[in-house]
């Protein structure tokens, strides 16, 4: 054998040896999470939050001695995997993450990759832990999905009827994400709109993973004159938009898609008072239950005190806490119907791991894999944030069709 080709064939063993290693630790001895999600990009920032929270939790149970089910002590891993917030990159990663790494859930937050993943979850035998709030996932009749954030529809309402209730306002320029994410909230926002009497005054999707300049997309949207814009991109584009809408003499609000975090914004624009006029997700630390606050404390510990916790390092924390408290009452870490049927029993909001470390003091989850916590929002008014306001979350908005 000649010696290039003796040495690829040496390579070839080392990677059939750490893969074959890794599979028998996921098989008997580790319990692995699997999570596709946007670690480049334009999404990098919201993609890394929900990835520290994971990683939290994770770290927390290792570090308490691991998971005991069944008699049986087990370590926790996370596997993460760049997907771009590109669907096809999302189920090639499932794929790999569950026949190569062993994994019985995947965490994902894209609505397109949700919808993806659905097509093959139930037949590959993972359950999907859906970072999402769009209704389709948890309505479709799949068995195997774990939706951790609220319902769209709680934004939707509370956000328009703010908006239009305290501040007049009636024409809206709608600016979402031009991914299905932003198609499916900004089509029920501009019904619920319309109903109580708003105008859209036009209707610009943003491709927010490829684009840096929005003035020509705000120069068309000022243009309809509107009194507010809908704006749903994540965290640090969003701040972009509100910058360059401010620079080109915009003086109205915006109604922040619950994506995009008011707190995170803020070290994005040169003046605070940018946002001012702003609608948007009551930021975790003004959240006034001691479970909130504990998360906040360890999460500071574990990242430094510069690190800002918002809700996608929070609900991602709490979603893997509840899995992993679910494969604990149902003693198994391999029968995924077993795990999901856990997961929605009332005995788990009991558990001491669920118990002593829910950020949310989540009530319930549904029988379609809706979970029900309190929800807030809040405004940006003279600089400062205002007071928290609630934001209703009947049981409809979490069991319905819309």
């Amino acid at each position: 054998m000649k010696k290039g080709g003796y040495l690829f064939f040496l390579f070839l063993m080392g990677v059939l040896i750490v893969t074959t290693g890794t599979h028998l630790r996921a098989d008997e001895n580790t319990i692995t999470i699997g999570y596709s999600g946007p670690l480049s990009g334009g999404g990098a920032k919201f993609g890394k939050n929900l990835q520290m929270g994971l990683q939290m939790a994770v770290d927390q149970v290792n570090q308490m001695g691991g998971l005991e089910v069944a008699g049986k002590k087990y370590q926790v891993r996370l596997i993460s995997l760049d997907d771009q917030f590109q669907t096809a990159l999302t189920v090639s990663n499932a794929k790999r993450l569950v026949h190569k790494e062993g994994a019985k859930m995947i965490f994902n937050p894209s609505s397109g990759g949700i919808f993806g993943l659905m097509a093959i979850n139930e037949k590959e035998k993972f359950i999907i832990c859906a970072y999402t709030t769009n209704q389709v996932c948890v309505t479709s009749g799949n068995k195997l999905i774990f939706r951790g954030p609220p319902a769209m529809m709680a934004y939707v309402q509370a956000w328009a009827n703010r908006a239009m209730d305290k501040f007049g306002w009636k024409k809206c320029a709608m600016m979402p994400d031009a991914y299905d994410y932003g198609k499916l909230w900004s089509g029920l926002f501009e019904k619920y709109w319309q109903k109580k009497g708003g105008v859209i005054t036009t209707h610009i999707p943003v491709d927010f993973m490829k684009l840096s300049d929005y003035y020509p997309l705000l120069t068309k949207a000022l243009a309809t004159n509107p009194d507010c814009i809908l704006i749903g991109s994540s965290s640090e584009p969003n701040a972009m938009q509100v910058k360059q809408a401010r620079e080109l003499g915009f003086r109205g609000g915006f109604i922040v898609i619950e994506r995009g975090k008011l707190e995170e914004m803020l070290q994005f624009v040169p003046d605070p008072n940018m946002l001012n006029g702003s609608i948007g997700t009551c930021p975790l630390i003004f959240y006034p239950n001691p479970s909130a606050k504990k998360f906040i404390k360890k999460f500071k510990e574990k990242y430094g005190a510069d690190q800002v916790p918002v809700h996608e390092s929070a609900i991602a924390y709490a979603n893997i806490i509840y899995y992993l408290a679910a494969i604990k009452l149902a003693g198994t870490t391999t029968d995924v119907y077993k795990i999901m049927d856990a997961l929605k029993d009332p005995r788990i909001q009991k558990m001491p791991l669920v118990k002593e470390n829910d950020p949310y003091e989540n009530e319930k989850i549904f029988p379609n894999g809706a979970v029900k916590g309190r929800v807030l929002g809040v405004e940006f008014v003279n600089g400062k944030f205002s007071d928290p306001f609630p934001v209703p979350t009947p049981d409809w908005v979490y069991t319905e069709k819309y």
